[in-house]
């Protein structure tokens, strides 16, 4: 690298460093506080370092009598600092404001005499001398404030004001408290659910239902399922309207689980934990289900079976003869298997037969439906002896003639139990509306 060369005619013509310092500063340089204690510094010397930055901002010294707290505890301070002759040869050199000039003359005392004393019993049966000045200085203490601003108190390290400041810190007001904590009780009728949670443990091994990952809240349904902490669980009710502090749909549910416990989850709450919970998942609902909840089927409604009508594929000319020939059967199965065998089965005349309808039926006693039905229809019902395959005779039971229509009401009127105000036209073979007469009360 080549030497520089310096001009000394241009270095002649720069001012000295004398001249830098002596001249006007007009960006406020050389305008630098006085040092301050380091974090290292001893206690007294950061305390009274709090002391002498009050007179920089205020111009005066403390007062004891002010009405601001952090003012009457510099002041008392200051005050013990003056009477401390320990003191004074370690914070001469930080006294910047020459505070400690003025200090206080001690209280005259009496020569040889003693502070009067008076004798307290505490707690524990001890005698205690305490000093009447004590005395005075604890009947004077009425409040935190007097506490604070006490000597023995001053004394102490405050610790960085600008702790209690704080500026990045919200103070908002809390959520609304919940009107109930959940809690987990016995399920007193877990019988009922029961054989839920087995369908659905069971459609989960099939593959008939899914389980997905829950991802959000959104408005539920009684007979919802999940699955939370590795537990099913269903939605049995879902409470009144109501909404959280945040204007959110938030209704208490009756939540059970398949242990037999029951609780009262908020929605929201409810939610938070499934989302929460790694192994959280939602049971999606089957097609079937969502028919059923669309008709008002809940989860509690026990399946009984199918309600079926066919009509026979027969060719034998003594039933070809029969108008609206109708069998109305009840399965637990499907129609579909219920019929399979219809050709080897007297039930269905031992002949193909063509499925017209079916009716899905919840809390019904077969057998209680069979005797209303017969009942109902047993104008309609064919009187007839037939001979099966095996040469011996038998007598249908479930075949009528009647309409397909007229047959379905009947049905669903016995299902809802509005059949008693109906009875059937025999020569029509239609369902009709009973008459009453309003003085006799008879049909």
């Amino acid at each position: 690298m080549p030497p520089i060369n310096h001009s000394r005619r241009k270095a002649s013509s720069r001012p000295s460093l004398e001249e830098i310092f002596d001249g006007p500063d007009e960006f406020g340089l050389l305008d630098v506080e006085a040092k301050k204690p380091t974090v290292g510094a001893p206690l007294e010397v950061s305390n009274f370092e709090q002391i002498s930055a009050f007179v920089d901002q205020h111009g005066r010294a403390p007062k004891a009598d002010s009405g601001v707290l952090q003012e009457k505890l510099l002041a008392r301070r200051l005050r013990s600092y003056r009477v401390r002759g320990d003191l004074l040869s370690s914070l001469k050199s930080h006294d910047r404001h020459n505070l400690l000039l003025e200090s206080a003359s001690p209280p005259e005392q009496k020569v040889g005499s003693q502070a009067e004393e008076r004798t307290t019993v505490t707690q524990d049966g001890v005698n205690r001398s305490v000093a009447k000045g004590d005395t005075n200085q604890e009947e004077n203490v009425t409040s935190l404030d007097d506490i604070f601003a006490s000597e023995a108190f001053s004394e102490m390290d405050q610790g960085e004001e600008s702790l209690f400041h704080p500026v990045h810190v919200s103070f908002e007001k809390s959520r609304e408290d919940p009107d109930e904590i959940a809690q987990r009780r016995v399920c007193p009728d877990f019988y009922v659910f029961e054989p839920i949670f087995k369908d659905l443990h069971s459609k989960l091994r099939t593959g008939e239902v899914k389980a997905a990952r829950f991802q959000q809240a959104s408005q539920v349904q009684p007979g919802d399922a999940f699955i939370l902490e590795g537990v099913m669980c269903l939605i049995d009710e879902v409470g009144e309207y109501r909404e959280d502090g945040d204007g959110r749909y938030d209704p208490r549910l009756r939540l059970i689980f398949e242990n037999g416990t029951e609780s009262n989850h908020l929605l929201r709450s409810l939610a938070k934990r499934l989302y929460q919970d790694p192994t959280g998942r939602r049971i999606i609902r089957d097609a079937e289900s969502v028919v059923e909840a669309f008709n008002n089927v809940s989860h509690k409604d026990k399946r009984a079976g199918q309600i079926y009508f066919v009509t026979t594929m027969s060719d034998k000319p003594a039933l070809r003869e029969i108008p609206n020939l109708l069998k109305i059967g009840y399965t637990e199965l499907t129609v579909d298997e219920r019929i399979k065998n219809a050709e080897r089965d007297t039930a269905f005349l031992e002949a193909p037969v063509k499925k017209l309808a079916s009716i899905e039926c919840y809390n019904l006693n077969p057998n209680k439906f069979e005797t209303l039905i017969h009942g109902f229809l047993h104008a309609q019902r064919i009187k007839m002896t037939l001979t099966g395959r095996d040469g011996k005779e038998y007598h249908p039971r479930e075949w009528f003639s009647v309409p397909l229509d007229t047959a379905r009401e009947v049905v669903k009127r016995i299902i809802d139990g509005s059949i008693i105000q109906y009875r059937m036209d025999n020569t029509t073979g239609r369902l009709v509306k009973k008459n009453y007469d309003r003085r006799s009360n008879q049909t």
